[in-house]
């Protein structure tokens, strides 16, 4: 065949398009590599770039583009495959029949400036457009993607700001198709993130309805590279736990708030602990059962909510609980925000109800810092059943069981309402419990530790917003104190004489405090109006014994709180020796009572009758009159109607005819002797006391003593003859 000079050309344009095809892929993959730095800012490095002309295709291998500094890889992959279905460029429609990428490795990091990625977005300076300049029928664009498919991919996740990496590794896309005109698309994504979590999601779309429906399963899922974000809300140094889901969710794709979530979730091994690294709360699996949530509608609806195993720390210090420490920053957040929706609004539109709420096998680890020494205490094998929970349910049910630091259990069951938080019902009971546990506590208040000592316990509580009614039934048996400690804070509240005083003949203390109160009272607090009941009754018994120890000897209280007697008495009678007999059948019932006589009397009063009793005497003995035994109560009336002693007192060089008989009995003996006189007969007073209870009665001289009282400066109503007795423990 004879080349012509035409052929010659057009063979040699062919042969020189045939080389730069051949070579297009290679010229491409150099002058990318050569000038992307130049083009975009960032090094581009491929090692391998094919064109398949055939199939309309084209493979990618070895990608790899910089970061900034052009030493760290932002993002790379082994291969990447596109092919394009050109032919159906000819009916206006863009198709790409297969996208295939594997090995994706990308880096994406955050700091203070922002990602490092912000370079490569295009900064929007575009000019707002006229819409009157565009076409009202804009061409609506056709397009097709087929059979996407991502394997093997890497993303990590770097955040300088909270210190924290979270990496996404083995992420698999499977997307069969995108197109401009099908009703529906799927799409399946799988990756595994930390060391054991594994994510599954699969989407369907609806077009014609614009309703997605999305599953998303999760398996072993480590939540600890989340504590970065938790310390926004909580003052936590770590938080621990692998979370099981598996979650439907329901959307539009036109509203974003009309979303519809229902599945279970389960989070194991979960542990949180503080910001100084101390245990906060545990447990070992936690489970919750989301029957329906909308978020568009407020319309929260779950389940079952189980809990298992759970430990719990909390710990008291003098300045702040580790509650209130550790939810610092959402307690600050709250008291300084204003609520933007009315009480009533928001409850209009939000609904949540919860069927139930069950903990199982709980601990509470309970430490208080507050005290002299530290009080540990643990409950043990909580059991707790919460009923249906919503806001319109006025009798939420509750019931409960616990062990009580290795001894003594604890039950009960209660209503209460989120709608009234007035409206309480309880009715628990507290079985065998040790009270030496509680022995920190005793030291602190009244400087004594508990050495023994159990306690039964039935309570019951009614609370309305106006009223509340609690009844409380304590038998406390076995109990005693030990020796006093060296406690400065001890208050001085009789709390261990009342204790003793209450206990039976059986070494049992069995006693009903009701309390009543009333809610709208600003100053009003359960625990605080009971603590004050229970703190009058043993102020009020202490302080007055003698009903109960009346009781126990089967006599009247009155006739063991004085010891009444005349003026110059200075000797027992019947009545006198018969409190005092009673006083000792008390002591051998309560050994440890210390009983305490004060003699009170009107000191003038006394004198007066001491000083016409040694006038009188004198009278006797000067005259050849035979000498009388006067009684006290008639010493006066003899003194004032005797004209032989009035001769006698008138006639003495210190008597006054104007002064009655009294007062010259008083000058004639002078205060001196008066006041000896007086002495001696308030030691023999208490002598003879004494000496009966030890002697007579065989009491312990440990039981008891004579103590003296102020006469000078005694009221009005003690000045009378008496020994006023007072209880305390010895």
């Amino acid at each position: 065949m004879k080349l012509t000079k035409g052929k010659i050309i057009i063979g040699s344009i062919a042969i020189v398009l045939f080389f730069i095809f051949l070579m297009l892929s290679a010229i491409v993959r150099y002058w990318v590599n050569k000038n992307s730095e130049e083009r975009i800012g960032r090094k581009i490095e491929i090692s391998e770039l094919h064109f398949n002309y055939a199939k309309v295709s084209a493979r990618v291998k070895g990608f790899k583009l910089y970061e900034l500094d052009g030493n760290s890889s932002f993002v790379s992959f082994e291969e990447l495959y596109v092919n394009i279905n050109p032919w159906k460029l000819l009916s206006g429609e863009y198709s790409v029949s297969e996208i295939y990428l594997d090995g994706l490795n990308a880096s994406v990091i955050k700091n203070l400036e922002g990602f490092n990625f912000n370079d490569l977005i295009k900064e929007d300076n575009s000019q707002a457009i006229d819409s009157t300049n565009l076409k009202e029928d804009k061409e609506l664009v056709k397009f097709e993607i087929r059979n996407i498919k991502i394997k093997n991919g890497h993303v990590n996740y770097l955040d300088h700001e909270k210190d924290n990496n979270i990496d996404l590794k083995d992420i698999n896309i499977e997307l069969p198709l995108i197109a401009w005109n099908n009703d529906k698309s799927e799409m399946g994504v799988n990756f595994s993130m930390g060391q054991t979590g594994e994510v599954h999601i699969n989407a369907d779309v609806d077009h014609s309805i614009q309703r997605y429906t999305i599953n998303l399963g999760v398996r072993s899922l480590d939540i600890s590279p989340f504590v970065v974000y938790l310390k926004d809300y909580m003052l936590v140094s770590e938080l621990e736990g692998y979370l099981d889901t598996h979650l439907t969710i329901d959307g539009s794709m036109n509203d974003f708030m009309d979303v519809c979530v229902k599945g279970n979730t389960t989070l194991n091994d979960f542990s949180v602990s503080d910001a100084d690294g101390k245990p906060f709360i545990a447990a070992k699996s936690t489970k919750v059962n989301l029957d329906s949530l909308h978020i568009g509608s407020s319309y929260y609806k779950i389940g079952a909510v189980d809990i298992d195993s759970m430990v719990m720390n909390a710990s008291l210090y003098p300045e702040i609980s580790n509650f209130e420490k550790i939810f610092q920053p959402v307690l600050v957040s709250d008291s300084t925000s204003e609520d933007t929706l009315d009480k009533e609004e928001l409850e209009s539109v939000l609904f949540y109800r919860i069927d139930t709420i069950s903990l199982s096998k709980g601990v509470v680890r309970f430490t208080d810092h507050t005290l002299n020494r530290k009080f540990v205490y643990d409950l043990n094998d909580i059991q707790i059943n919460i009923g249906t929970v919503n806001p319109e349910n006025l009798k939420i049910p509750v019931t409960y069981s616990m062990n009580l630091n290795g001894g003594g259990k604890s039950s009960g069951s209660a209503f209460f309402s989120l709608k009234d938080v007035t409206q309480f019902n309880m009715r628990g009971k507290v079985e065998k419990l040790d009270l030496m546990s509680f022995s920190p506590y005793t030291e602190f208040y009244i400087a004594r530790p508990i050495t023994q000592g159990e306690l039964t316990y039935d309570c019951s509580l009614e609370m309305t917003s106006v009223s509340l009614k609690n009844m409380n039934k304590i038998n406390v048996s076995e109990f005693d104190f030990g020796n006093k400690t060296k406690d400065s804070n001890a208050i001085k509240a009789p709390v261990r004489l009342a204790l003793y005083l209450l206990k039976d003949q059986n070494d049992q203390i069995k006693f009903d405090l009701p309390v009543f109160g009333n809610p709208k009272d600003p100053e009003f607090g359960i625990g605080k109006i009971i603590w004050k009941t229970f703190m009058n009754f043993l102020v009020k018994t202490a302080s007055k014994p003698f009903g109960l120890l009346g009781n126990l000897v089967g006599s009247n209280p009155e006739s063991i709180e004085k010891i009444p007697f005349h003026f110059s008495q200075d000797s027992l009678d019947a009545a006198q020796i018969n409190t005092l007999e009673t006083i000792t059948d008390i002591l051998k019932k309560k050994p440890d009572l210390k009983f305490s006589f004060s003699q009170e009397t009107n000191i003038v009063e006394e004198k007066i009758l001491l000083a016409v009793r040694e006038c009188a005497n004198r009278f006797f003995q000067s005259t050849a009159m035979e000498e009388r035994i006067i009684p006290n109560l008639q010493l006066m009336e003899w003194a004032n109607s005797s004209p032989e002693f009035r001769t006698y007192i008138f006639n003495q060089d210190k008597s006054n005819a104007e002064q009655s008989i009294q007062d010259n009995c008083a000058a004639i003996i002078g205060e001196q002797e008066i006041s000896i006189l007086f002495d001696k007969l308030y030691d023999k007073r208490n002598n003879m006391v004494s000496n009966y209870l030890i002697n007579s009665l065989l009491v312990n001289i440990k039981a008891f003593e004579m103590k003296k009282a102020d006469l000078r400066n005694l009221s009005e109503e003690q000045r009378t003859p008496n020994f006023r007795i007072e209880v305390s423990l010895q």
